[in-house]
């Protein structure tokens, strides 16, 4: 029997039925017992969680525990947002096992479950893993990262990415998790690479004049460092306040200033910030989305500067990402990101503007990605951007992907009066590209082009 052919066996069953229909009336009045009627119930579409109970939690706090499920007591929540939060605490990799049970309770009249938890602790606190990556501006490198959990205390964690080959980079981070409570952290990451890049993202006026150049080989240098307060809330939406400091060095060979240097520095600034984030995050997919929404704003307010060029006034950064996925079927999806950011301030001072150009996934600074132009090329204090990608999974975990960006950028795009930054955008780029999810993380492709 072959199931490609189940149709015609149903067919064929349909025609003996009928043939034999007085037979089989005749045996079905001969029932003794009568068929027994079922009633499909719906099945709601949220719980009411009552009380939560932990059994197994011994190096973790009750409030790292209840920050990673993403549930409180006595909330009402949908079945996808409980699944979501299981999955979140799975995802933590400090756990072996993790089972749970849903106990109907009623408290003050509310009927509901309470969730009763069990889980094993991993006992490994520590991991090494390496990798490698290649993008266009970094170019080759080879990536090693360090985690160590409960270093300090039960709930904080420790990671070190190292990153050597053609521009050396770090990134550290250490943080006290807490859950749905303030949690605390810090952060710091040293930058630098090499490109040519559009002398206008980095002069100003009078230094263009001077220089009489278009492109400029440059080399910057970037150390961050970050001291923050972190809150989380319901629906995956995050908090976070805190300080910076940044010691920015940007240098070139192309213009020399006297005959005794060998470059010419553009600045090399101490910069001190007070900054805040909100975010807010329900994608199911980090890399190749197919359903969620996306949101995130950045604020920054400069207040400080060691002023290398002598012409410091404080300064905001204003910047925001909207993003929204949807799955038209198990294998086609797209998804919709506008994006937005402001310097406000500063007068002529250029450095820190937003500067679009290239593919990357983690830029520093102001500077942001575009298909169809090279690496930090198109420069301006302000600007809005939209991108629409298409994503056909293939066969499973491989990706064909297409996509559009357009974008307007200017200096001060926002303050003219006859609303320019809503105007027939003046940069357009298209990518056609190919990824992989492997267990190492995402392997992409792409080619970019502009019209």
């Amino acid at each position: 029997m072959s199931f490609s052919d189940g149709p015609k066996i149903i067919e064929n069953g349909k025609i003996a039925a009928k043939i034999k229909i007085d037979e089989l009336t005749a045996l079905r009045e001969r029932q003794i017992k009568k068929p027994t009627d079922f009633k499909v119930e719906n099945t709601p579409d949220s719980l009411q969680i009552n009380l939560i109970y932990f059994e197994g939690l011994k190096n973790y706090t009750i409030s790292y525990a209840l920050g990673k499920l993403k549930l409180k007591p006595f909330e009402k929540v949908s079945y996808d947002r409980f699944i979501s939060g299981t999955n979140n605490l799975v995802a933590t990799n400090n756990f072996d096992s993790f089972t749970y049970k849903l106990v109907p309770s009623t408290y003050d009249g509310i009927q509901g479950y309470d969730l009763y938890t069990e889980m094993v602790e991993t006992k490994k606190t520590a991991s090494i893993k390496f990798g490698l990556h290649y993008d266009g501006l970094y170019k080759s490198a080879l990536l090693a990262n360090v985690t160590k959990t409960q270093l300090l205390f039960k709930n904080d964690v420790l990671s070190l990415d190292l990153i050597m080959g053609d521009n050396v980079r770090y990134n550290f981070e250490y943080y006290i998790d807490k859950g749905f409570y303030w949690s605390v952290g810090v952060k710091s990451r040293y930058n630098e690479f090499n490109k040519g890049v559009a002398a206008s993202a980095l002069l100003t006026p009078e230094q263009l004049a001077i220089a009489g150049v278009n492109q400029l080989g440059v080399k910057v240098t970037d150390l961050t460092n970050k001291i923050f307060l972190q809150t989380q809330y319901e629906n995956d939406l995050t908090l976070t306040l805190g300080a910076e400091h940044k010691r920015y060095k940007i240098t070139t060979e192309t213009v020399i200033s006297s005959s005794s240097e060998n470059n010419t520095v553009f600045d090399k600034s101490d910069y001190v910030s007070a900054f805040a984030n909100l975010r807010f995050d329900s994608f199911d997919n980090r890399y190749f989305p197919n359903n969620g929404i996306y949101f995130n704003s950045d604020f920054n307010f400069y207040g400080y500067s060691s002023d290398f060029n002598k012409d410091f006034s404080e300064f905001s950064v204003l910047k925001a990402d909207l993003g929204y996925a949807y799955s038209f079927s198990s294998k086609f999806s797209a998804n919709l990101f506008v994006e937005a950011g402001a310097k406000i301030g500063a007068g002529d001072n250029t450095y820190l503007n937003f500067v679009l150009g290239g593919y990357a996934g983690n830029f520093i600074n102001n500077f942001e990605s575009f298909y169809g132009y090279d690496y930090l090329s198109i420069p301006g204090n302000s600007f809005l951007k939209g991108t629409l990608d298409v994503d056909y999974e293939i066969f499973n975990k491989h990706h064909i992907t297409l996509a559009a960006n357009y974008a307007n950028v200017a200096n001060d795009l926002f303050s003219s009066e006859d609303i320019e930054w809503f105007s027939i955008p003046n940069y357009s780029g298209y990518a056609v590209g190919y990824g992989i999810e492997t267990f190492l993380g995402p392997i992409e492709a792409k080619y970019t082009f502009s019209p």
